[in-house]
């Protein structure tokens, strides 16, 4: 049990990734548009996702043979409590951040 906060936030990517998500919970992503928005590499994203996955704070799912897309897993209990505090903390985090900007 006290290793889950290492797998979600396993890196600093990886806490973009979550957050990305987090940020939109009801879109779907594929990993070229995870990149995108997130501005890391390609591979990085590629890298991240699967302990997100592995432990279903992100569902993926699969469109043909190559097609991946994933969406916050929002019926995990895991994800859900993670969601809720960031809801709770992101006025703090937004004030925190505009003051030192």
């Amino acid at each position: 049990m006290h290793k889950l906060l290492e797998k979600i936030f396993a890196s600093r990517a990886q806490t973009r990734v979550v957050q990305h998500f987090l940020d939109r919970p009801k879109e779907f992503f594929n990993l070229s548009r995870i990149a995108k928005d997130t501005g890391l590499a390609h591979s990085t994203i590629h890298r991240v996702m699967q302990p997100l996955v592995d432990i279903g704070f992100v569902k993926e799912i699969r469109v043909g043979q190559q097609i991946r897309l994933f969406i916050l897993e929002t019926e995990e209990t895991k994800s859900k409590i993670i969601a809720d505090f960031y809801k709770q903390i992101r006025p703090f985090l937004e004030e925190k951040s505009r003051a030192t900007s």
